[in-house]
C-alpha cells in the first residue's frame, strides 16, 4: 500500500511538473535563423545562453526563439563539425532581438569519409550516451550495426563476422532489454516464433546483422536514464538515423577473410519540387566453410528515402527491404546429415511528418508497417530399428503408427510477422518567470502479430522421436500483441543560484490492454487493465552546472520490457509414452499394433508480466583546458525477469488387457520428468563505474587522444530460490524422486580500458587510429553451489515434500545430494591482457579513399587455463582473437 501510494504521489508530482503555467513574460526574446556553409537552413543546431546553460535547437527551417529577461547575454551557436559562434547580445524590456548566423565548417573529407573533430569536450545531454558519427562508421569498416557496438565503453574487440547473430548488450544487461530504433521506428522481435532452428534470435534480442552499417548517418547509444519518449526497453536504446541528404553516388567494396561486401548509395534533389531522393543498395556475404557452397550468411538490403522540407513542415517516407540467408549446408560424409537454414525477407514502409506551428510548438507523427516472411528448415537422420509415431493433439491413449528403418527427418517453420507502429507527440516551448520549459506529450500504439503457416513436417516421419515429440502448429489463430503507451515529459532549465537543467516525466506502458478501469481513480487496480502488465515508469535527470566547466548529473528512472510471443503463446509440450508394441510383419502395417499415451504440458504463460528495471546514476563532468573527462557511477536493478523454470511432472505407462476398453488400463510404470515453464522469477543486478577522457586535436601533431574505462559487476539469480534436479533413485524410499535444491547465483566482474590516438591530417588526407585495449581482469563464477543438500523432493505421487532444515543432512537423503567436484566451485580469474588494433583511412584522389585495418596486429594471443575443468583434462582458451585484417575501397562520383 505504501509503495502504491508513493507511486501515485510521484505520478501526480510528474504531472504537476509537466503542466504549463501561463505566466506572462515581458516579451523580451532572441530570435533568428542559422544556415550551413551552403546557405541552407541548419537543423538541430544548439543555440545556448551561456549564463543560464539553457537554450534551444533550431527547427527544420533553421529558426530559433528564446524568451529571456532583459540584460546582457552570451549566445553560443554550435554544431558538430563547425566552429562555435559566440555573440554578446543586449536585450531591453519588451525587445525582440533578431540574429542570423552562418556556420563555418571545421570538418574535412578523406574521399567520402567526413572527419570531424568535436569542439565540445563534454556532452550537453542529460543522459549518458555514446554518439557514433558517419565518419567513424566508415573508418572502422563495419558491415553491420552490431560491429559498431565495439565503440561503446565496456565492449571487447572481436573480429568482424556475419556467421553468428549479433545482439546489443548494454552495461552487461540482456539483449532483449535493448530497444533498436531506426529513423524513429522501434524494431520489434516480439512476434518472432522461429524457435529451435539454427542461430535464431526468437525470445531474445534483435539480430543486428540485418542492419547494414553503410547507410547509417549517426548512432546514439543511450546507456543512462532514457527520455520518456522511449519505451519497451530496460537496459538502453540504440537510436539509428539513416542517410537522407543529397550526396554524390558512391560505390564501395569491402573485403576481409570473413566477409565480402558491396555498397552503392547516393541522393539527389528532384528538380525544383523540393523533394530529396536518397537510395542505398548493399550486398554482404560471409562463408562458414569455404569447402561447401552456399554455407554461410548472405544479406541483400536496400532503402529508398523521399524527403521534403519547407519553411514550417517536413515529410519523410522510407521503403526498406532485406533478404537474409543464414545457411548451414549438409557436410559431405557426415553420418547425421544435419543441415539447416533461416531465410527471411523483410519489407518496411515508414513515414514521419513534422509541423511547426511556430518556433516554439511542433507536432510530430511517426508510422510504419513492417512485414517479415520467415522460412526456417532443418534436417537430421533419424535412425532406429522401429519407431512408434503419434500425432494426437489431445491427452489420452490412441493407436500409434510403426515406422521401420532410418529416414531423413525434415521440419519447416514458416512465419509471417507483421509489426504496425504509430506515434504522435507534441512539443511546446514556453517560459514561466525565469524558468524555461520544453513540454513533450505523446502516445504510441504498436501491434505485433504472426500469421504464418507455422510448424510443418511429415507426420509419419517427424524430425525427432525423443520426448517431447513435435506436433504441427499453425500461427494463423494466434492473437495480436498490442502495446499502448502514453508519455509526458518536461525539459526545464533556468537558474536558481546556479544554472540547472531538469528532465522530468513518466511513461505509462500497457502490454496487451483489455479495458479501461475507472476504478483506478479510487485506488482499485491499474488505469488500463491488461494481460501482461501495466507499468508507470517515472524518469528524472538533473544537471547542476557548478561552474562553466563543471557539471554534476543525477538520474533515476524506471523502465519495463514486454514478454515476447514465444513465451506467452508457446506451443504445448507433447509427451508420447509407448505402452504396447507388437510387430508381426514389418512389411504389412495392418499386422502390427502399438498403443501410445499422450500427455500435454503447457509451457506457455499467457499472463506472463513484463519486467521492470530501476536505474540509478550519478556523473561528474569536468573540463580542464583542452581536456574533458567524465566519471559515471550506475546501478541497474531488474526484477521479475523472464525465466524458464523446470516444472516436475509424472507420466504413466499402461497395460491394456482389454483394448479398446479405455477403462481396462493398468499402470505398469510411473515416469518422472520435467518440462519448461515461463515465469517472472529472475533478477539481475548490474553496477559499475565508467570513465572517459578526451582531448581536442593538438594542431602541432594533428592528433587527439581518447580514453575510456568501464568496470561492470553483474549478478543474476532467481527470486524463489529453488530448482528441481534430475530424477534420482533413493534407496531409503526404494523409488525415483526429483530432488529440490537451492538455486545458484551467477556473477561476473570485468574492467576494460580503451586507449585511442586519432591522427587526422587534412594536408595528407589521412586518418590513423591506434587503439590499445586492456582488460585488467575478468572474473566469473557461481554462488550457492557449496550447499549440496536437498531441501525437498517431488514424488511419483505428485507430492512435493520439503525436508526440515535440521534433517537435510540425514543419511537417508544422501542419495539426493548434489555432487560437485572441487574444481567446479572455482572462479575463472582471467588476468591482464593487451590488444593492439590499427585503422587507416587514406585519400587516393578526389572522391576516393582506401581504408585498411588490422586487429591484434602483433597476433598476441596469451593462453589461459580454465580452472573449472578436471586436472586430467586441461582446457585452455585464447584471450585475444587472431590477427585479422580487412581493406575497403570507395569511389564517389
Amino acid at each position: 500500500m505504501i509503495a502504491t501510494a508513493g507511486r501515485l504521489f510521484l505520478f501526480f508530482i510528474m504531472v504537476a511538473l509537466c503542466l504549463p503555467v501561463h505566466a506572462q513574460p515581458d516579451g523580451s526574446r532572441i530570435t533568428g535563423r542559422v544556415f550551413d556553409e551552403d546557405r541552407n537552413p541548419a537543423e538541430n543546431v544548439s543555440v545556448l545562453i551561456r549564463e543560464l546553460s539553457t537554450g534551444r535547437s533550431t527547427a527544420s527551417n533553421g529558426r530559433f526563439e528564446i524568451p529571456v529577461r532583459p540584460g546582457t547575454w552570451t549566445l553560443q551557436v554550435s554544431m558538430l563539425g563547425y566552429e562555435v559562434i559566440l555573440d554578446t547580445i543586449v536585450v531591453s524590456r519588451g525587445e525582440q532581438v533578431r540574429r542570423e548566423y552562418h556556420l563555418v565548417p571545421t570538418f574535412f573529407e578523406i574521399g567520402a569519409i567526413t572527419v570531424v573533430a568535436p569542439d565540445d569536450l563534454l556532452s550537453r545531454e542529460l543522459d549518458t550516451r555514446t554518439v557514433i558519427t558517419s565518419g567513424e562508421i566508415q573508418h572502422t569498416e563495419s558491415t553491420s550495426l552490431g560491429n559498431l557496438l565495439q565503440l561503446m565503453p565496456g565492449v571487447t574487440t572481436t573480429n568482424p563476422t556475419l556467421s553468428s547473430p549479433e545482439q546489443a548488450v548494454i552495461r552487461g544487461g540482456d539483449a532483449m532489454g535493448t530497444q533498436i530504433m531506426v529513423d524513429g521506428i522501434p524494431l520489434s522481435n516480439n512476434a518472432n516464433l522461429q524457435i529451435g532452428i539454427g542461430a535464431n534470435t526468437a525470445n531474445r534480442g534483435l539480430d543486428l546483422r540485418q542492419i547494414a552499417a553503410e547507410n547509417i548517418e549517426e548512432i546514439t547509444i543511450i546507456r543512462g536514464i532514457p527520455s520518456a519518449e522511449y519505451g519497451d526497453l530496460t537496459d538502453g536504446a540504440l537510436i539509428v538515423r539513416t542517410r537522407s541528404r543529397p550526396e554524390p553516388i558512391r560505390l564501395k567494396v569491402t573485403y576481409n577473410p570473413n566477409i565480402a561486401e558491396f555498397n552503392a548509395s547516393g541522393g539527389t534533389r528532384l528538380g525544383q519540387s523540393g523533394w530529396v531522393l536518397n537510395a542505398n543498395a548493399n550486398m554482404a556475404t560471409a562463408r562458414n566453410d569455404i569447402r561447401i557452397a552456399d554455407d554461410g550468411y548472405t544479406r541483400f538490403s536496400g532503402q529508398l528515402t523521399l524527403r521534403r522540407q519547407s519553411e514550417n513542415w517536413e515529410l519523410s517516407q522510407r521503403l526498406y527491404g532485406t533478404r537474409s540467408l543464414d545457411e548451414r549446408q549438409e557436410q559431405p560424409g557426415y553420418a547425421l546429415r544435419q543441415a539447416w537454414y533461416n531465410r527471411d525477407v523483410t519489407v518496411r514502409y515508414s513515414g514521419e511528418v513534422r509541423y511547426d506551428f511556430s518556433s516554439s510548438r511542433r507536432l510530430r507523427a511517426n508510422w510504419s508497417v513492417n512485414h517479415i516472411r520467415q522460412n526456417s528448415f532443418q534436417q537430421r537422420l533419424i535412425s532406429r530399428d522401429n519407431m512408434v509415431v503419434s500425432q494426437a493433439t489431445q491427452e489420452g491413449t490412441n493407436r500409434g503408427v510403426l515406422v521401420f528403418g532410418s529416414y531423413l527427418g525434415k521440419q519447416w517453420i514458416r512465419g509471417s510477422v507483421w509489426n504496425i507502429y504509430s506515434d504522435l507527440n507534441h512539443r511546446w516551448q514556453f517560459q514561466t518567470g525565469g524558468i524555461y520549459h520544453q513540454l513533450l506529450t505523446g502516445a504510441t500504439f504498436r501491434s505485433d502479430f504472426n500469421r504464418g503457416d507455422g510448424i510443418d513436417f511429415n507426420p509419419l516421419f517427424p524430425p525427432s522421436l525423443t520426448n517431447p515429440t513435435p506436433r504441427l502448429r499453425s500461427y494463423n489463430d494466434l492473437p495480436a500483441y498490442n502495446i499502448l503507451s502514453l508519455y509526458v515529459e518536461d525539459h526545464i532549465s533556468g537558474r536558481i543560484g546556479i544554472p540547472f537543467r531538469l528532465q522530468a516525466g513518466f511513461r505509462y506502458e500497457v502490454y496487451r490492454p483489455t479495458e479501461l478501469n475507472l476504478g483506478a481513480f479510487t485506488g482499485n487496480g491499474p488505469l488500463i487493465e491488461s494481460n501482461n502488465g501495466s507499468f508507470l515508469n517515472p524518469r528524472i535527470n538533473l544537471s547542476l552546472h557548478l561552474t562553466h566547466d563543471t557539471r554534476l548529473r543525477i538520474g533515476y528512472g524506471e523502465t519495463s520490457k514486454s514478454p515476447p510471443m514465444g513465451m506467452i503463446f508457446a506451443q504445448e509440450r507433447y509427451y508420447d509414452i509407448v505402452d504396447t508394441v507388437s510387430v508381426i510383419d514389418p512389411a504389412d502395417p495392418s499386422q502390427n499394433f502399438a498403443l501410445v499415451s499422450t500427455y500435454i504440458r503447457e509451457q506457455a504463460n499467457p499472463t506472463l508480466k513484463g519486467y521492470r528495471q530501476k536505474k540509478y546514476e550519478v556523473s561528474l563532468d569536468q573540463q580542464i583546458g583542452d581536456v574533458g573527462l567524465s566519471v559515471t557511477g550506475f546501478m541497474n536493478r531488474s526484477d521479475n525477469m523472464f525465466r524458464t523454470f523446470s516444472e516436475p511432472t509424472v507420466f504413466y505407462q499402461y497395460s491394456w488387457p482389454e483394448w479398446p476398453d479405455q477403462e481396462s488400463g493398468v499402470v505398469r510404470d510411473t515416469l518422472l520428468d520435467r518440462f519448461p515453464l515461463y515465469l517472472n522469477d529472475g533478477w539481475h543486478r548490474s553496477q559499475g563505474i565508467e570513465f572517459s577522457l578526451r582531448t581536442r586535436r593538438i594542431s602541432s601533431i594533428n592528433t587527439a587522444f581518447r580514453m575510456d574505462a568501464a568496470y561492470i559487476n553483474n549478478k543474476r539469480g532467481t527470486r524463489e530460490g529453488i530448482q528441481y534436479g534430475a530424477r534420482r533413485f533413493n534407496n531409503e524410499f526404494g523409488r525415483f524422486v526429483i530432488p529440490i535444491y537451492t538455486t545458484e547465483e551467477r556473477y561476473d566482474r570485468n574492467l576494460l580500458l580503451n586507449y585511442r590516438a586519432e591522427v587526422q591530417s587534412r594536408s595528407l588526407g589521412l586518418w590513423l587510429t591506434v587503439h590499445v585495449q586492456q582488460q585488467l581482469f575478468n572474473i566469473d563464477g557461481r554462488g550457492g553451489l557449496t550447499d549440496t543438500l536437498a531441501i525437498g523432493y517431488f514424488t511419483p505421487d505428485q507430492q512435493t515434500v520439503m525436508i526440515p532444515e535440521d534433517q537435510q543432512a540425514d543419511e537417508r537423503y544422501v542419495d539426493l545430494r548434489r555432487r560437485y567436484e572441487d574444481f567446479q566451485l572455482l572462479d575463472e580469474r582471467r588476468p591482464n591482457r593487451w590488444l593492439l588494433n590499427v585503422n587507416v583511412s587514406k585519400s587516393l584522389f578526389r572522391g576516393s579513399e582506401v581504408t585498411f585495418f588490422v586487429n591484434n596486429i602483433f597476433n598476441h594471443r596469451p593462453r589461459y587455463q580454465l580452472r573449472r575443468t578436471a586436472d586430467a583434462i586441461q582446457t585452455f582458451e585464447r584471450r585475444n582473437p587472431p590477427i585479422f585484417y580487412g581493406v575497403e575501397f570507395s569511389y564517389q562520383f
